[in-house]
């Protein structure tokens, strides 16, 4: 091909180009968008107590629950809706509260270690011995729980699952926290808040241990 028929051809070349660029472009802009959708941001807040008990066999079971009339609730509760973001570790759930005796939450946190999720708990000394800790739980079924040295407590309220969602606030892991008391939790998959929580939990982890 001559010079002549090179430069016959270059205005073409240019629009292929152009159009090539325009497609790359739009398939990179609908990947994010899609990146993007998949990753639904959190931003939620929880306060209890809760006015009504949910029915566990209507959220649990296969079956559902089979009790007419049921006293229990089946619509969604705030403790229902804090237990469906426990119910969904994949990877991992790192346990910072003070006080953990409420088994329905004990419950779960099994459940997903059962399935292969590493679950972590740090709790409070004085705790351990109160009256329906679920500490001997974790550790009978090979839950590493830590807690830290007095004379000071590990006051925490958090929970981080799959080191992308932390639930924190003034919230105990127990029943009357559930049910009784003026309670708020606050849920979010923001990095600026997730990260923080992540850097506590490693530096008490690190602290809390027996050898330390």
């Amino acid at each position: 091909m001559s010079l002549i028929d090179i430069s016959n051809h270059l205005p073409k070349l240019g629009l292929v180009v152009a159009v090539m660029g325009l497609v790359e472009c739009t398939r990179q802009g609908l990947s994010y968008l899609q990146r993007k959708r998949a990753k639904q941001v959190i931003r939620q807040v929880i306060f209890f107590p809760d006015k009504e008990i949910a029915c566990k066999d209507f959220f649990d079971a296969i079956e559902g629950c089979s009790r007419v009339p049921c006293d229990f609730s089946h619509t969604q509760t705030g403790f229902r809706h804090l237990l469906s973001f426990l119910k969904s570790a994949k990877k991992s759930i790192d346990i910072a509260v003070y006080c953990i005796s409420c088994f329905e939450i004990a419950d779960v946190v099994l459940q997903r270690h059962k399935v292969g999720v590493r679950v972590r708990v740090i709790t409070d000394l004085s705790m351990e011995a109160a009256f329906g800790s679920q500490n001997h739980r974790f550790m009978k079924d090979g839950i590493r729980v830590q807690t830290n040295k007095p004379p000071f407590l590990m006051h925490h309220k958090f929970v981080i699952i799959d080191d992308e969602v932390v639930c924190f606030g003034s919230f105990n892991w127990t029943s009357q926290a559930v049910t009784g008391n003026n309670e708020s939790v606050v849920v979010t998959n923001d990095p600026w808040v997730v990260e923080p929580f992540r850097g506590e939990f490693k530096k008490l982890w690190f602290e809390t241990k027996p050898d330390n």
